[in-house]
């Protein structure tokens, strides 16, 4: 005998489904969204050019010129995913543009101007309220003693500007987040210098390096934490 299996239930016609129909405004929206990333992308691009050729010691022949813009896109294209629209974008613009700026100059001439680490202290007000202020200028201080100690232990190793540096930043970014951006650019100072110094052939001691970069790495992660 036959068995015939019976289906479970009636059987629909399969039909493609119906894609949402865009209204005239969600088109305009999304064009002017597009159009805001696009002169947001060129403000960046445009701004990262002037502050590289504002630094001290620049050069139109510096073959870095083209990765200091990649890093500049990469950095504001995370700001972008992780903060959106919002005041921590605009302040990390300002702290990365800052960090860039320092950075170029350490590698170019070894020196770092003061009012970049007023620019940063600066910086650290945009969002904090009246009560963060106390623990910011605790953290500063913190921080900044710590490297004017071992600034005084290591004789030339460390300069004011790596002290006023690092206690600006520690200032915008709080005394938790500073203790691991210091281990980070310490670690990859320590660990990039010694493999310069091995290719140069001479003792790790004397050989000159600019530290300010390394730290603008930890500090520049740390922010996005």
């Amino acid at each position: 005998m036959t068995k015939f299996i019976q289906p479970i239930g009636p059987i629909r016609p399969i039909s493609p489904e119906r894609l949402t129909e865009l209204t005239s405004e969600d088109i305009v929206t999304t064009i002017l969204r597009l159009a805001c990333i696009f002169l947001f992308y060129f403000a960046m691009h445009k701004i990262t050019k002037l502050i590289v050729s504002k630094t001290p010691g620049f050069q139109k022949e510096n073959k870095n010129i083209p990765i200091y813009h990649c890093i500049s896109i990469i950095l504001v294209s995370s700001l972008l995913i992780v903060f959106g629209w919002s005041m921590e974008l605009f302040k990390g613009v300002i702290f990365m543009l800052t960090l860039l700026y320092a950075t170029v100059s350490d590698n170019q001439t070894h020196k770092v101007d003061d009012f970049v680490s007023l620019l940063i202290f600066i910086t650290g007000f945009i969002g904090a309220s009246v009560t963060d202020i106390p623990m910011m200028l605790f953290s500063g201080f913190a921080i900044g003693l710590i490297f004017f100690i071992c600034a005084c232990l290591c004789k030339d190793r460390l300069g004011a500007a790596d002290i006023k540096f690092a206690a600006s930043c520690a200032f915008l970014l709080g005394f938790e987040k500073s203790i691991p951006s210091l281990i980070i650019g310490l670690l990859l100072a320590i660990i990039c210098n010694l493999i310069l110094s091995h290719r140069a052939k001479i003792k790790w001691k004397d050989y000159p390096f600019a530290l300010i970069p390394y730290l603008s790495i930890g500090f520049m992660a740390m922010y996005f934490i």
